[in-house]
């Protein structure tokens, strides 16, 4: 094979060969782009981090391939080690939700409490009541003293 490209992360070597410079290439600034670090050995023996054998490859091909500009974006993002133990700045969130909190408690024990008016059980409709056809005013008023008639007895 004429091109093997070794890629090293954490405890994990990736060891692949081709023979296409091209081919090897575009795996390797995949495999840079997701946080390997990548070394090419070419057909002569002699090994390049992947910007050497990139620049190496737009020499021999200058005539129609172009280095990109800017490197590629990291596709993953490391997550927090939350086994790690505090730093100076990261208590910095906590403090503030703390304040908070405390903030609230302040509002709430200082808060009058007969602000809210209290409501009677009567002061509710019953289904029966809310889904009842509506009563002319007339005949509403006829049962009303008809009724106030019967407490009365």
């Amino acid at each position: 094979m004429a091109y093997t490209m070794i890629a090293e992360r954490e405890h994990h070597k990736i060891r692949k060969q081709r023979e296409s410079a091209l081919i090897v290439l575009a795996n390797a600034q995949v495999m840079e782009a997701e946080g390997w670090k990548v070394v090419i050995t070419d057909e002569d023996g002699n090994s390049q981090p992947l910007a050497e054998f990139e620049a190496s490859i737009s020499q021999k091909f200058a005539s129609w391939y172009k280095p990109k500009c800017q490197p590629p974006l990291p596709t993953t993002v490391p997550a927090p080690n939350v086994f790690a133990l505090p730093q100076a700045g990261d208590s910095e969130a906590e403090a503030i939700v703390a304040a908070e909190l405390a903030a609230e408690e302040v509002e709430t024990a200082t808060a009058e409490v007969d602000q809210v008016p209290e409501i009677a059980e009567d002061d509710f409709e019953t289904a029966d009541d809310a889904n009842a056809a509506p009563v002319e005013a007339a005949e509403h008023k006829d049962s009303t003293v008809e009724a106030e008639a019967e407490l009365a007895s």
